[in-house]
């Protein structure tokens, strides 16, 4: 098989594809020749390079201790078979190559570590970078840069410097230290779920989750990270929501389209120039009256007070501006990851009416609904950590090797290699998941239980809980990779979820699960299938 040809390929199409459709959405309403002609001259440049990378003779790789699996086809690679079962697939890697191996996927070569390595991965910094890792395949930094390095460059981090955006919220987003963000998080969802989905008792509605869940974990994060002085202007909550898939859209331009194109397509049609500029806007100023003390940043904790009291190496205080360009790395960071799992959430609940049933129950014991009373909840908090386990990427986690790295199995990976871990395979393995095959869960791992960490003994329950990082429990990553903002995240999904519960019946049309999504047979994404909502009570909540 000539994997050449293969992996430039599928870029090739997969990119063209992308692009022509944003053009052609772009010019629907286009008449001009100017116009007309300007698409025509596009897609034949990006035509033509596309198939002129395609004969181009790929650049020899260096030797890895890694093998190659076998099977495959041309153009394809392992795709369909990883599509079509993906936990039976990873299975026959592992017994053909053992836990490390390398499958064409999607136009590249990549390596995958199961079960313990993706452990050893984490606990190497030094050699596996998530960050050059995201970059090599969704070049976001380039993305931002093209877009807006002719209006602000953001500032250039020492080594020495402590992260603005990890530092912060590593240190203030604490479980004991959310309760300042309590009251923003209910008037957050109140006021865009009365606004946006306001059903009287029986009214029916069916729409897709994901549009609502966004503009609600935008408004959240707005009032929470910003404040309530510039967090309620909806033109920034509306922009933050599409941010991250905006900036995707503009990176996957970038991964393979030659750098004069690329400029050329992202500034006419893919640029997030607008999103930054109304961010700047209204964040900036409130930042200068901060910093000149007309605001009392002890009035609201928000994260821009935190940014801009966090000094540098040097000593020196960030200016407004630079500081304010920080936000949109919590927005990439945060919205769209959130938005992704309360929805798989929602689409488990749906078909599920007797478990709804059972947690409304419990809800109704509460005094009043907020965030630390729902959090309490035993069977929400099971619900959620499942949804963590379960609904996963295939392959995930991806880095890159920054220099030669010998694994612990004595393979050595070389420099520039991209290298993923098998994250649904490891959360399926009962090898690998022994304390959670120990809780007597009736349910094979293969399946989704709600209730599978109900059962937990006390004295080990905080060790179980859906916020926990653990080597059987890798979506908030491990040891310097976890996600610093897990917290915050799991606090607001399970008070938006029993809010949800609390007002609406939600069901699927068929009462079935939908299908989700794989994305290049690894990524995968709630259903695209609307859900139908049906109103409970009275929406109207006097926190809004």
């Amino acid at each position: 098989m000539d994997y050449s040809w293969q992996s430039l390929w599928n870029k090739g199409v997969g990119i063209l594809t992308s692009v022509s459709t944003m053009l052609l959405q772009k010019h629907h309403d286009a008449n001009t020749d100017r116009k007309q002609l300007t698409l025509r001259a596009v897609s034949v440049l990006v035509g033509s390079y596309i198939l002129w990378k395609i004969v181009l003779p790929r650049r020899s790789r260096r030797r890895s201790d890694i093998k190659m699996v076998s099977g495959g086809l041309p153009y394809l690679g392992h795709l369909l078979e990883l599509t079509r079962d993906p936990i039976a697939f990873i299975n026959r890697c592992k017994e053909e190559n053992g836990p490390a191996f390398r499958i064409y996927l999607n136009g590249q070569d990549v390596t995958v570590l199961t079960g313990p390595l993706i452990r050893d991965m984490l606990r190497k910094p030094r050699w596996f970078s998530f960050e050059m890792g995201i970059q090599s395949i969704v070049p976001i930094n380039r993305a931002l840069k093209v877009s807006y390095d002719h209006k602000f460059k953001g500032e250039v981090l020492s080594s020495r410097d402590k992260d603005p955006i990890i530092y912060p919220i590593k240190h203030n987003f604490k479980p004991d230290q959310l309760g300042v963000f309590s009251e923003r998080i209910q008037i957050a969802v109140n006021k865009m779920l009365n606004e946006r989905l306001n059903l009287h008792p029986g009214e029916k509605r069916a729409l897709p989750v994901w549009d609502i869940l966004a503009v609600t974990v935008s408004q959240i994060s707005c009032l929470c990270f910003c404040g309530s002085r510039v967090g309620y202007n909806q033109e920034l909550v509306e922009a933050m929501a599409n941010f991250t898939r905006n900036v995707i859209r503009t990176g996957l331009a970038l991964s393979v389209l030659p750098g004069w194109v690329a400029n050329f397509v992202i500034k006419r049609y893919l640029s997030v120039e607008s999103q930054l500029d109304l961010t700047m806007d209204l964040l900036v100023p409130e930042m200068e009256k901060m910093r000149s003390r007309e605001i009392n940043q002890d009035d609201e904790t928000t994260y821009l007070a935190m940014v801009l009291n966090l000094p540098k190496a040097n000593g020196h205080l960030r200016t407004p501006k630079e500081a304010a360009f920080h936000f949109k790395n919590v927005v990439l960071a945060s919205i769209h990851t959130t938005t992704h799992f309360t929805s798989f959430a929602l689409h488990e609940l749906a078909c599920r009416p007797a478990l709804v049933a059972d947690l409304r129950t419990r809800i109704e014991k509460l005094d009043e609904i907020t965030p630390e009373t729902v959090g309490d909840i035993r069977l929400l908090d099971s619900l959620l950590r499942e949804v963590l386990r379960y609904d996963v990427h295939v392959l995930g986690m991806n880095h890159m090797v920054k220099e030669d790295v010998a694994l612990s199995t004595g393979q050595v990976i070389p420099q520039g290699e991209l290298v993923l871990g098998a994250m649904l395979d490891t959360h399926t393995d009962p090898e690998m998941m022994t304390e959670t095959v120990r809780l007597g869960s009736s349910t094979s791992l293969n399946q989704f239980d709600a209730y599978r960490f109900m059962h937990v003994d006390n004295a080990d329950g905080d060790g179980m809980r859906s916020s926990t990082i653990g080597s059987e429990f890798l979506t908030f990553g491990l040891f310097a990779h976890a996600c610093p903002g897990r917290y915050f995240a799991v606090n607001e999904i399970k008070y938006l979820l029993a809010e949800l519960i609390m007002r609406y019946e939600i069901t699927t049309h068929s009462g079935l699960r939908a299908k989700d999504f794989l994305m290049r047979g690894m990524t995968r994404f709630p259903p695209s299938e609307p859900l139908v909502f049906e109103g409970r009570k009275s929406t109207t909540n006097r926190m809004y």
